[in-house]
């Protein structure tokens, strides 16, 4: 029959439809994964057609209508029938599985029928292969799988083991012994070219004696894995060695096996190596594979990375798929090879095309981040959602997460919850705390908090720090338990601090701060400071401030709040502007005070406001602007200045406010005082000794006594200032003087106790005298 294009095709369709054909049959010879060939192939397909601007309908139609279809794509209809045609370029999907299997089996029917057997074109020969190809996995493609798996049941199938040949040879009456594993289209070609030659024929490959050959291979392969054969280990090696002596080499790659394995021979890898070696150099992409091996782990030969990169790399150009991932891996390390992601992604993208499972979510990541290729989130979903379907729980938690935030498809917080579900009942820690989330905040699922606390406790016995740290926090808020139980929750913050859980770190340390134990709260807070949380370089720059913990440290403190502001704390901004004004650990600098306390406020920081309003009023850093200064006080409070502090809805924000704005009046020792006592107290504003300090000073300076005897205190009893009982003798005596009555009980003690000035018992007396004398009244 002649190859002439007669059928009115249109040529260009016509060479479409061969090239086609031997498309498919390459890419089915490459394909180790039969547990997904059908969407393996399927996709293909639909890649293809797409790459090459066709439409499924239009080429099964174009083969329908072939003058040729039993002969020469009989097996392409059949497999678009089987997987489904789009119709119209609509959604409309059409598949027909009973007239899938009568396409498959009319070519090999046709040839079977033919006494002579007599093959008229390579075209007609790739359809018979690939019918009978889809035809096994049709019948028998849970046979394969198992025949696939006794290696995996009976050794284990770690990454770096070696491979068994498993070449499978069918001779087409007078072409002989055509691999059905190896792209044989050069042979076949070779073939249809010169078959009427003498040449040809006297260039034959001794037919009797390879098929001798393989037969030995595949006896000793029965005989190892007991099919059909009572299993026997020695007769196994036996014919191998029979066979790869012949010159087999899938013999020969079998035989290193079984000297590498012990199987019917003493454990031997020098000898293992030998035979990989012989089976290589004959092209056997299995062996060359298990050089790799042999030269990545130093089995018979020394550790060599570049000869293992080597090996690997000829494997994979042979289309070993896993040795096309290996490639892959080494190219994205650089191990042997200089570090290449183009090579890598290309390298992995040939190996998930050749069923490698493991690099679709490589493949996934790989888009997700532009490795070795365009970024492109709607890739990276497509080859997460591949593994997912096919039930990886790793890729189900990442298609949750991609759903959960609309990263590559439309945000679906109910699918992102079907999906963590999915990959939590199959034990995907990260999913089951994922979940926890999702119940902690109603995110695709209605709020509940005994939930959340399930998940997470789940998750949080199986190592996960975001539940660990979720489960101590529950604990501690008493959230979705019974009652809190901060040993509980101490219990579950350690486990996750221990792993490096700057969060937990903090929390432990806000807990010890909360004990009282400003020892271990410091440890915990240097710790996690150290690793960038920002809340604790926060608290740990008070703590050096104030010496909770650890020796008072301003220089240490300044440092810490540093970090805590480049790192965006508009608190800590504060703590350093604060700095900056009263020259704590740094060079008093009222400008640079004015420029942080600015940035805290434009942050949000409402007491920064309330500070900078006074800087403006006053002209501190910069110049004066009082209306701009009681803008910023208003805003702090939240409302314009209260005209009475007699009114019930009065609150602290309104009284501070009141006072803020009082200290623009030329007689404002009183406001001063009000805004230390506010300060010291931490009522409206937070608790801030220093500051406190400061409006006393202030007030004290302008005569008003009553300043005098609370900066005699502080001096006294500070936690932020330094005790210092003469300062604090100096301040009480003044107050005294001017007839405080628990500014003269004060001085009477410091006295009596000689502490700040000499001990005088007189002198004490006279005081605690004046003090009854004004009012006080002992108790008795």
């Amino acid at each position: 029959m002649s190859n002439n294009n007669n059928n009115n095709i249109p040529k260009d369709d016509d060479n479409f439809l061969k090239e086609f054909l031997k498309e498919f049959y390459r890419q089915i010879i490459k394909i180790d994964n039969y547990t997904k060939v059908e969407n393996i192939l399927a996709e293909w397909v639909q890649e293809f057609f797409i790459i090459n601007d066709k439409n499924s309908e239009k080429i099964l139609r174009l083969m329908e209508n072939h003058e040729e279809k039993e002969n020469w794509f009989s097996s392409l209809i059949g497999f678009l029938y089987y997987n489904g045609i789009l119709i119209n370029d609509e959604d409309i999907i059409y598949t027909d599985k009973n007239k899938s299997l009568k396409y498959y089996k009319l070519s090999i029917d046709k040839y079977e029928k033919d006494e002579n057997k007599k093959l008229i074109s390579i075209y007609q020969l790739l359809n018979i292969i690939i019918s009978k190809y889809l035809l096994s996995i049709y019948y028998y493609k849970d046979v394969i799988l198992y025949r696939r798996d006794l290696f995996v049941m009976e050794h284990g199938c770690p990454e770096n083991d070696h491979v068994m040949s498993h070449n499978q040879f069918e001779n087409f009456n007078e072409l002989k012994m055509i691999n059905l594993c190896k792209d044989e289209i050069s042979v076949m070609e070779n073939y249809f070219e010169s078959r009427d030659n003498d040449e040809y024929n006297e260039n034959q490959i001794d037919y009797v004696k390879k098929k001798e050959l393989m037969d030995l291979n595949n006896l000793a392969y029965c005989y190892q894995y007991g099919i059909g054969k009572k299993k026997d280990n020695f007769k196994a090696f036996e014919f191998y060695l029979k066979s790869a002596e012949g010159g087999n080499s899938c013999a020969q790659n079998n035989l290193g096996y079984c000297y590498q394995n012990g199987i019917g021979v003493t454990k031997d890898e020098n000898k293992a190596f030998e035979w990989y070696l012989k089976a290589a150099n004959e092209e056997n992409s299995y062996a060359q594979y298990n050089l790799g091996v042999c030269y990545l782990n130093g089995f018979g030969v020394n550790k060599n990375d570049e000869k293992a990169f080597e090996w690997y790399f000829k494997s994979a150009k042979g289309e070993y798929s896993s040795a096309q991932y290996k490639v892959g891996y080494y190219y994205q390390n650089g191990i042997g090879t200089s570090k290449d992601e183009y090579e890598a992604f290309k390298w992995y993208m040939r190996a998930a095309k050749g069923g490698i499972l493991d690099v679709e979510n490589i493949l996934g990541d790989f888009y997700l981040n532009g490795i070795g290729t365009i970024k492109d989130e709607v890739k990276s979903f497509e080859w997460y959602m591949k593994a997912a379907e096919r039930g990886d729980s790793n890729a189900q938690a990442i298609i949750g997460y991609y759903y959960q935030n609309g990263i590559g498809i439309f945000k679906d917080e109910c699918k992102a919850f079907e999906w963590y579900m999915n990959a939590a009942k199959r034990g995907n820690v990260d999913a089951q705390s994922n979940l926890g989330d999702c119940y902690k905040n109603g995110i695709g699922i209605y709020k509940d908090e005994y939930k959340a606390f399930e998940w997470y406790r789940i998750a949080a016995e199986e190592g996960n720090l975001n539940a660990q740290y979720n489960v101590g926090y529950y604990y501690q808020n008493g959230v979705g338990v019974l009652e809190k139980d901060l040993e509980k929750s101490i219990y579950w913050y350690g486990k996750a601090a221990e792993c490096g859980c700057r969060q937990a770190q903090y929390s432990l340390g806000f807990i010890y701060e909360y004990l009282e134990d400003k020892v271990k709260a410091f440890g915990y807070y240097k710790k996690s400071a150290e690793g960038g949380y920002l809340e604790s370089q926060v608290k740990l720059g008070f703590f050096y401030n104030c010496g909770y913990g650890t020796k008072k440290n301003l220089k240490n403190s300044v440092y810490w709040l540093e970090q805590a502001s480049e790192n965006g704390s508009s608190l800590a901004r504060y703590n350093l502007a604060e700095c900056y004004e009263l020259g704590n650990g740094v060079d008093k600098d009222e400008i640079k005070a004015f420029k942080f306390y600015k940035e805290s406020a434009e942050n949000g920081y409402l007491g920064a406001k309330f500070i900078l309003g006074y800087y403006y009023v006053s002209g501190i850093g910069t110049k004066i602007n009082i209306e701009k200064g009681f803008e910023l006080f208003n805003e702090a409070a939240g409302r314009n200045v209260p005209n009475n502090l007699d009114d019930d809805l009065v609150n602290d924000m309104d009284r501070i406010n009141y006072w803020y704005h009082r200290v623009t009046e030329e007689d404002n020792k009183l406001a001063l005082f009000k805004l230390g006592e506010f300060y010291e107290l931490g009522k409206g504003v937070c608790q801030n000794e220093r500051r406190a300090v400061e409006f006393y000073k202030k007030s004290a300076e302008k005569g008003f006594i009553d300043a005098y005897c609370k900066l005699g205190y502080i001096y006294s009893h500070g936690y932020e200032i330094d005790i210092n009982k003469e300062k604090a003798f100096d301040s009480y005596k003044i107050a005294a003087e001017e007839g405080n009555v628990n500014a003269q009980l004060a001085l009477a003690s410091l006295y009596e106790q000689g502490e700040g000035t000499e001990k005088n018992t007189e002198k004490a007396i006279y005081w605690h005298e004046k003090a009854v004398e004004n009012g006080y009244i002992e108790a008795k």
